[in-house]
């Protein structure tokens, strides 16, 4: 989580440098609910994360009335949590007339999950850093014209995430705690547009409301580190150290759909779905074999509401809606 504190400190100290530092006016390259000044866009979004993680199947041979017997406990971590996002828009240059924009973004979410046995939390973030390739978004919302996904931008990033884990045991007469940590560094593209489904089949109408998608994917080294802490009434305590070290692909699909209220203001609702082809699942020692780290996949979908003010001197959406 510490490590999250620091990325998402640093975007927020560049997101304030980029902003004083944008002065023109001009509309928003990116179809997202933003807070706007000048062509730099400061993004802010807040709700809820779902995240799916591996069980955690911890069997411990104990002595119980005289007789060796088996207990094993499953922790499930399959919940929802609080989650809050930035992210920054600034134009840099136009390279023979198309806008090049650097995007800067951040998140974080906590999960967790309790029962009288087991306790797990996990903390979610990223933060990434890229550059975007494409013509500016269109000021008036097209909703009718026949079209289906209309393409604005392809970019190149370079991300990092983590999934950082806390599980606990409380079972008399033992007590088990771990940190499972993972960190995603890696590189991927991107693809945003806008899609117009009722449109496309003629049934649009001037309601105000735009829908966007952004298409992700990237490769990804995923660096696995486990610490565990065993206690049993009557005997030492024992700990372990483990690490490991995986490719990952990590995929992600992003739709939006946006509300504008005037020229300056618009509320969204936005839902990521990411997966993630890596995600480290202990396998603990029994009979047969010594405590390892194995992998799994997982699917995440976080959704967020958002909100758009423009700051600047003009107006930036037309609602005259495009034929």
């Amino acid at each position: 989580m510490n490590r999250f504190v620091s990325l998402l400190t640093g975007v927020a100290l560049a997101a304030s440098t980029i902003s004083v530092s944008t002065a023109s006016a001009q509309d928003g390259p990116y179809p997202v609910a933003s807070v706007t000044s000048g062509r730099t866009i400061i993004e802010l979004g807040g709700g809820v994360q779902h995240l799916d993680l591996p069980d955690m199947n911890f069997t411990v041979l104990t002595k119980k009335n005289g007789k060796t017997v088996r207990k094993q406990t499953k922790g499930e971590l399959d919940d929802y949590g609080g989650a809050v996002s930035g992210s920054v828009y600034v134009p840099i240059r136009r390279s023979g007339g198309t806008p090049v924009t650097f995007v800067i973004s951040g998140f974080v979410a906590n999960v967790e999950n309790s029962d009288t046995i087991t306790d797990r939390e996990a903390d979610f973030w990223g933060a990434s850093t890229e550059l975007a390739f494409g013509r500016d978004r269109p000021k008036r919302p097209r909703y009718e014209g026949g079209f289906l996904f209309d393409v604005y931008h392809v970019g190149i990033g370079a991300d990092v995430r983590g999934i950082d884990q806390d599980n606990r045991i409380r079972a008399n007469p033992i007590r088990y705690n771990e940190t499972l940590d993972t960190t995603y560094s890696g590189g991927y593209l991107s693809v945003t547009g806008e899609y117009n489904i009722l449109g496309f089949f003629g049934i649009g109408g001037s309601w105000g409301i735009r829908s966007f998608a952004t298409f992700r994917g990237g490769v990804y080294d995923a660096d696995t580190d486990y610490t565990g802490r065993f206690t049993q009434t009557g005997n030492p305590t024992t700990r372990l150290s483990l690490s490991d070290n995986e490719t990952a692909f990590i995929g992600s699909a992003s739709f939006e759909t946006r509300k504008q209220f005037g020229g300056r203001t618009s509320v969204s609702l936005l839902t990521d779905y990411e997966y993630f082809s890596y995600v480290p699942r202990m396998r603990y020692a029994d009979t047969n074999n010594r405590t390892y780290i194995d992998d799994d996949n997982t699917l995440a979908v976080r959704t967020q509401l958002r909100l758009n003010i423009g700051l600047g001197p003009a107006a930036l959406y037309d609602e005259t809606p495009l034929k």
